[in-house]
């Protein structure tokens, strides 16, 4: 498809573009780009994580849990109610306003109308799961569903103006003030509603800060024809994000109704983990990949290119910390979170056993959305979900560590079907990407292994508290010294990427 592709009905006469034309140097932007949201993710890494740290004291597992059973609900239809009309808007070659503002008042509207649904079925979600007090933290939490779509929009022309410096700087801001809510109604023993409140004030600075950072006031016009492609393009791209979110989600629902909120509150502190790691090392790169992916669609081997430059930069940075992780999870989890969240370390293990998996396909699934293959994307999602589903339910029943087990399984099974179907548009392959992650995969894991078998004498010699912050600088010289040695081309490319590239 070429770059000045038009979504299923367009006409081919666009009216000036109101975003960005591609650039010359549309890799530079892009790791421009990513940096920014690096530089961010490390500031709203330091300030949700010490946020987290603190909360993790004041509030138990179980209400852990009981929250996150209702985000589930929260972000599924958060997708749905978006209706991938963002992505069209991001993808689109050139941009007129009347697209634009039709976008955005039907997103608007759907989400009016699913806060009213989840409303409605807040009741029966409830009694499902034999968990009445979630129902008034569903009811609560629909407001995101509104507070989300009025700036929904307008992050998507910044991202085509790839202006991720506002939103990363805008994301920052929001962390901060929801963080200071959490923090104080849980000194005030407000329990699950500092989490709730979190959420709520965290949306709602969001959508303030986007604001400043794109002026934009849609017009008041509804274009129909605009209307009917958007939501032609948008249905497929929300029901791929629907179907991958759950596939991961769904875990927790699964646990709620075979096992209990306090097995959900510790997988939750597990994917929390991840999600720390990821911030820093996969979102940077992912966030920035459907813009860039859009801009060289008529260029495949460039787009192949980009999509191994962000894989191979990832991995480097990623598979240490997740193995790192994984290998003084026991001494770790107690440590930063309290000991009442010890049953959390095994599952953060078997989760880190993911990252490989994990870097590949956060970068993968938007080259679907960018050659406009969203139709390929949602038959992927909805097998690999499907599979997912039995696998949980099958392996649910047998406690937390095996539910976890099977969807790292399910997920190195399927994950070589989505790249070979992505090589039908793009050069990328299976082998390709095993010569991309296999330097970073052996050192990490080597690291990892020095840890395991040095961290029982370090800690019979220093205790825990001193033995983990030696088995921690034990792991960093390791992968250190072996990436100097094995991985010079990345080291390189990664110190690239924040200083060369960046500035």
């Amino acid at each position: 498809m070429s770059a000045t592709a038009l979504l299923p009905g367009q006409a081919a006469t666009a009216p000036a573009s109101l975003g960005v034309t591609d650039e010359p140097d549309v890799s530079g932007r892009s790791f421009a780009a990513a940096r920014w949201v690096a530089v961010a993710s490390v500031g709203n890494v330091v300030l949700s994580f010490g946020v987290f740290l603190v909360l993790a004291r004041l509030i138990e597992p179980a209400e852990f849990g009981l929250v996150a059973v209702a985000a589930v609900f929260i972000d599924i239809l958060q997708i749905v109610a978006r209706g991938g009309l963002p992505d069209a808007v991001v993808q689109q070659a050139d941009l007129d306003e009347a697209f634009a503002a039709t976008a955005f008042w039907v997103t608007l509207a759907s989400s009016v109308v699913y806060a009213a649904a989840l409303v409605g079925l807040s009741w029966p979600i409830a009694w499902l799961l034999d968990l009445p007090e979630l129902r008034p933290a569903l009811c609560a939490l629909s407001a995101c569903f509104v507070i989300s779509a009025l700036g929904a929009i307008h992050e998507a022309r910044l991202q085509r103006s790839f202006g991720f410096r506002k939103l990363a700087l805008r994301a920052l801001g929001a962390n901060i003030l929801g963080g200071a809510a959490a923090l104080a109604l849980a000194l005030a023993d407000y329990g699950v509603w500092s989490l709730v409140v979190q959420r709520l004030v965290a949306t709602g600075a969001t959508t303030l800060l986007t604001w400043a950072a794109m002026p934009w006031v849609p017009a008041r016009r509804l274009d129909l024809a605009a209307a009917r492609r958007q939501l032609a393009f948008g249905s497929r791209v929300f029901s791929t994000n629907l179907l991958l979110v759950f596939s991961i989600r769904s875990q927790e629902v699964i646990a709620a109704y075979f096992l209990s909120t306090t097995d959900v509150g510790h997988l939750r502190l597990a994917w929390r983990c991840i999600d720390l790691v990821s911030q820093v090392a996969v979102i940077p790169f992912s966030a920035v990949a459907l813009t860039t992916y859009a801009r060289l669609q008529d260029r495949p081997a460039d787009l192949a290119a980009a999509f191994h430059d962000f894989t191979r930069t990832s991995a480097f940075l990623a598979l240490p910390a997740f193995f790192g992780m994984a290998a003084v999870a026991p001494t770790l989890i107690p440590f930063l979170f309290g000991d009442q969240w010890h049953d959390a370390a095994p599952v953060l293990r078997i989760l880190a056993l993911l990252a490989p998996e994990f870097v590949v396909t956060s970068m993968l699934w938007m080259i679907f959305t960018a050659l406009g293959r969203s139709g390929t994307a949602l038959k992927l999602a909805g097998v690999q979900f499907g599979i997912g589903a039995v696998a949980a339910i099958l392996t649910g029943p047998f406690g937390l560590s095996a539910l976890v087990i099977g969807h790292v399984v399910r997920a190195y099974l399927f994950s070589p079907l989505i790249v070979a179907r992505a090589g039908r548009f793009v050069p990328v392959s299976n082998g390709g990407l095993v010569g991309v992650l296999l330097p970073a995969t052996a050192c990490a894991g080597a690291m990892a292994a020095v840890v395991l078998l040095m961290q029982e004498p370090i800690h019979a010699g220093l205790g825990d508290r001193l033995g983990l912050f030696a088995c921690v600088s034990l792991g960093m010289m390791a992968y250190g010294a072996l990436a100097l040695v094995f991985l010079r081309p990345t080291v390189r490319a990664a110190l690239g990427f924040f200083v060369r590239r960046g500035g």
